[in-house]
């Protein structure tokens, strides 16, 4: 009954009725609309068309819409739902070591409050995180039952984590490989976790070899890995020296420094664990953690790309399994080391459960006001919302996005471009995009020119860059729709790297050479191709 209480009032916090009541992300639906709505008919990732991570980042959300419709708004669905899973499978962890009820429950409150408001969670992430967690729960599983299944079925979802996206699976191995490292039972039965990574990945990579894609998705993944952050830079408070670092990890008063104090977390942790190695008293409990803790000490490293958007607030979920976990051997200890003083143990424990329902209803009526839990408790009810960020919104009713109420400003962009688009532009005629609206092509129901949707993706590689310009000269679209003005970030962060100010201006002079314009909307230009 306890797991389902912590269920139930971890859903409650994430419920929220209005999720589709929002400004629609263009760029990041752009990342991976155009490429579900290719592999459902019957493209093959990285040979017709470039993605940014692994192909079954594409293939689940394919599964669900294929099941529920080919619409936007059911993308936000996939992204909801797997977000939700993802604080239920830390909960699960949770449950799986910590043994307090109040501090589970004091958990919960943090898990969901954390990170849940602060991750855009209907544009971005899904199952992501979800499967590597997954993955972590099964070792434990096979830690605490030594059954040889738990580490199979541990491997398939390692695979599955890797072919979503790399670093995830990575996390996972080497979370395993340490555990194995301090556990010969876990070397002696490590074969079960090798078959079940080779039953999802050898089939599988079979596959993309027949298709001739496996080479092309090995080299778009080593350019991302290699290229991505010298292309696009990221321009804010981001340790890029060791010093910077160092500044971060010391100084109470540096921006970054609420964002290190999970290195304390492990640190702390990681010598707790080796001084009972030295002494021959580390627990199953312990080695289940020591899973945790190196998952999350690597997801978390890896979220350092950006110290503050959705990728690192979704690496903390482990940080606060392992934290609270050592808060509950904390209080444990205090009550053994002041036997006398029994009620020390319980002014610790109230003092972690107060502030976790002060952060948590705080955190809510900051962060996420449109959810059931913030209307309990501030008593007002947002049933209704007539605007976002002050301005007028509409329900939005096209073929390819239903149900959701969006800014007046896109509802008429998106209604306009699909009316010119239907009487202009043949059913299977390219139309070229530029510079980041890849998410137009599916919502238009048009192809893209080459394999790039979002044209800037090109950038990251020169041997890219020229297929992508060569595709566009040779067969230039008939009709082009070009933001009216650039994203903010072009001019402060793009195009501050001279070779993407050159590609950025070679474009455009080839608009301006081959297109005139033929109508507008709000947001965008439509050009059409000068005979």
């Amino acid at each position: 009954m306890t797991l389902l209480g912590l269920m139930i009032i971890a859903m409650a916090i994430m419920y929220n009725p209005h999720y589709l009541h929002q400004e629609l992300n263009l760029f990041e639906w752009g990342l991976y609309l155009p490429g579900i709505d290719a592999v459902s008919q019957g493209q093959v990732p990285y040979r017709d068309f470039f993605h940014l991570r692994g192909p079954f980042e594409l293939y689940a959300p394919a599964f669900f819409m294929k099941i529920f419709g080919f619409r936007a708004d059911l993308l936000a669905a996939y992204f909801y739902l797997g977000s939700v899973l993802t604080i239920l499978v830390a909960v699960l962890i949770a449950y799986e070591l910590i043994h307090q009820r109040l501090l589970l429950y004091s958990l919960v409150l943090i898990l969901a409050t954390r990170t849940f408001p602060r991750v855009v969670f209907t544009i971005w992430g899904g199952m992501r995180y979800a499967w590597g967690l997954l993955a972590v729960w099964c070792i434990i599983r096979f830690l605490k039952t030594k059954r040889p299944g738990w580490l199979t079925a541990a491997g398939c979802l390692a695979a599955i984590s890797w072919w979503t996206s790399i670093e995830i699976g990575v996390s996972v191995l080497v979370a395993l490989l340490a555990v194995m490292a301090l556990s010969r039972e876990s070397r002696q039965r490590a074969w079960g976790f090798i078959a079940g990574f080779l039953i999802i990945s050898v089939p599988f990579s079979i596959y993309l070899f027949s298709q001739n894609a496996l080479k092309p998705y090995f080299q778009a993944q080593w350019v991302v890995v290699t290229h991505m952050q010298n292309v696009f830079l990221q321009i804010g408070p981001v340790p890029d020296t060791f010093s910077k670092l160092l500044h971060a990890l010391f100084v109470p008063w540096d921006k970054n420094f609420r964002q290190m104090t999970p290195v304390y977390c492990y640190l702390f942790f990681f010598s707790l664990y080796f001084w009972r190695l030295f002494n021959k008293k580390v627990t199953l409990t312990e080695q289940s953690v020591l899973a945790v803790a190196v998952y999350g000490l690597m997801v978390y490293t890896s979220g350092f790309r950006d110290l503050w958007a959705s990728v690192f607030d979704m690496s903390l979920q482990p940080e606060k399994i392992v934290l609270f976990y050592l808060l509950g051997q904390f209080i444990i200890w205090a009550q053994r080391k002041w036997s006398r003083f029994k009620w020390v143990g319980a002014v610790l424990l109230a003092a972690v459960v107060l502030s976790s329902v002060i952060y948590c209803g705080g955190r809510l009526t900051r962060f996420y006001k449109s959810t059931w839990v913030c209307q309990l408790i501030t008593g007002k009810d947002k049933r209704k919302q007539e605007l976002i960020k002050g301005l007028p919104v509409r329900p939005i009713d096209l073929p390819r996005i239903r149900h959701m109420t969006i800014p007046l400003w896109q509802a008429t962009d998106l209604e306009q471009l699909t009316q010119f688009v239907q009487e202009h532009v043949p059913t299977h005629e390219e139309v070229w995009m530029y510079p980041e609206l890849g998410c137009l092509h599916f919502m238009l129901d048009r192809p893209w020119v080459g394999r790039f949707p979002t044209a800037t993706l090109s950038w990251m590689d020169e041997g890219w860059f020229a297929d992508y310009t060569a595709a566009l000269e040779r067969n230039p679209p008939g009709y082009a729709i070009v933001d009216k003005k650039m994203p903010w970030y072009f001019d402060t962060e793009y195009l501050l790297v001279p070779a993407n100010r050159i590609k950025h201006e070679r474009m455009m002079q080839f608009l301006y050479n081959h297109y005139v314009v033929e109508t507008q909307t709000p947001t965008y230009y439509v050009y059409r191709r000068v005979k």
